[in-house]
């Protein structure tokens, strides 16, 4: 089984024999030799017995959400998301969307979390 490179702008396709494996003081981890991004790892061997790394199952992927708040003339905030959804293999995203003024808020903290719970919702359906 290869190991993926949990970073979204990378997500490289790593056979074993192309990455690392470290032992640091939060775990084991491997460095991406492409992006140099940490990747966790978990020991799933019998305890005494030989290490066997694997990567942590994850119950999705590390997509992009980009939530933004813009200010109006007249002092609220419009919110605005763009979505990008990671693939399983390296190379670019799946899709990306883009929604522009959700809706007006008094301030930017609410304009931004309202984007992001659009894009949680969004994330749900699409899985």
């Amino acid at each position: 089984m290869p190991f993926i490179c949990e970073n979204v702008e990378c997500r490289a396709v790593l056979a074993r024999g192309q990455v690392r494996t470290n032992r640091e003081d939060e775990g084991w981890c491997f460095y991406c030799p492409d992006c140099k991004a940490r990747n966790e790892l978990k020991d799933i061997g019998v305890p005494g017995g030989p290490v066997e790394l694997v990567q942590p199952e994850r119950s999705d992927l590390p997509h992009k959400v980009i939530a933004t708040a813009r200010p109006l003339e007249d002092g609220r905030y419009t919110a605005h998301l763009r979505v990008q959804r990671a693939l399983g293999t390296r190379g670019t995203y799946a899709a990306e969307e883009r929604w522009e003024q959700l809706g007006v808020f008094l301030n930017a903290h609410e304009a931004v979390a309202h984007a992001k719970s659009i894009a949680a919702d969004w994330l749900d359906r699409k899985a």
